[in-house]
């Protein structure tokens, strides 16, 4: 109840005035699993542009090399907030643990499957990753609940294939490269550096809308920003600073060109290859979220897709309202 009050005045008080008031804590440590993925663009966007800065906040962030232990910095106090999987924050309920996500990133899971061209030739569907070794950014992260619900698709138990985590980008295509893995799953530019190099072949695909469904039956949530709900509750003006921010960056992104976003980001987040970064950044594109907003729909398609391969979560009620809010968006859109 205390958490539903505070939250209240604050949502009142930034309406009425029109302007975010000062936040509770200025400095503020986002741990991401792979920051220079195209997975996490807003982010960086949001740095890069100073809208952090813009708000109020001096915003470290600590890059990881995957989902899971951006999340275990964030439940260890080493970060006070994660740029991550939506899926986490249901994860982690049924594991007695209250997180929320409280702006959006990703509107499509934009994570895809490609495997060795030697077992590309042979491929029918998720049941040929029966005794493959398969990369994934982490251990525990969205991209292994990707393989889980492919391996679930397939008829495949958890003990069928091995996990190998390699982390995104270069990490990630040089596992590849060098014939350590038969299947990836991963994210862009990661994808499109192997499908062009000719190394690998795309199977699977969870960009598109249509991918999504196909594999999920619905558009999920991906990327976002999430943290404790005590957090929340004590420091509900840092987290609208945090939500403004990433608003304007998904906006900016919204309207920018592909050369002007791969102007704005470090020089070695293209990888030696700018046109592939750009090609893989137009792919990208229907992925992003355009306002921040966590759809209702998509959480409960989300909570639905989990049940089918992660058996704490059919076993125990979830509260999904719990998962996520919408409050700071709401806001942030309001007083522009």
């Amino acid at each position: 109840m205390r958490f539903l009050v505070v939250a209240l005045v604050s949502l009142c008080l930034i309406v009425s005035t029109g302007v975010a008031a000062e936040p509770e804590k200025k400095r503020v440590t986002i741990a991401v699993g792979g920051k220079a993925a195209l997975y996490y663009l807003p982010l960086t966007l949001a740095e890069q542009l100073g809208y952090f800065r813009d708000a109020g906040l001096d915003v470290e962030i600590l890059d990881f090399p995957g989902g899971a232990k951006a999340l275990q910095a964030m439940m260890g106090g080493s970060a006070d907030v994660v740029s991550g999987g939506f899926d986490h924050t249901i994860v982690m309920q049924a594991r007695g643990q209250k997180l929320s996500a409280f702006v959006l990133q990703g509107a499509t899971p934009a994570i895809s499957l490609v495997v060795a061209k030697d077992r590309a030739e042979t491929w029918r569907g998720p049941q040929d990753l029966k005794g493959m070794k398969i990369g994934v950014t982490a251990p525990g992260s969205s991209t292994n609940m990707f393989v889980n619900a492919l391996l679930a698709r397939g008829g495949l138990e958890h003990d069928d294939v091995s996990i190998i985590g390699v982390g995104t980008g270069q990490s990630a295509v040089a596992a590849m490269q060098a014939g350590h893995l038969d299947a990836l799953a991963n994210i862009e530019p990661a994808i499109s550096m192997l499908v062009r190099g000719g190394k690998a072949v795309e199977t699977i695909e969870t960009i598109s809308v249509q991918g999504a469904r196909q594999l999920y039956g619905a558009a999920l949530p991906s990327g976002s920003l999430y943290t404790k709900r005590d957090f929340i509750r004590d420091n509900p003006h840092t987290v609208q600073a945090l939500t403004d921010a990433m608003v304007r960056a998904l906006q900016w992104l919204a309207a920018a060109s592909d050369q002007q976003v791969a102007d704005r980001v470090p020089r070695h987040y293209l990888l030696g290859d700018r046109s592939l970064y750009l090609a893989a950044l137009k792919r990208q594109r229907p992925s992003y979220s355009k306002d921040g907003r966590i759809p209702p729909e998509a959480v409960r398609a989300m909570l639905e897709a989990l049940a089918g391969f992660h058996e704490p979560i059919s076993k125990r009620p979830i509260k999904l309202e719990q998962t996520y809010t919408n409050r700071f968006v709401d806001a942030a859109l309001a007083r522009q």
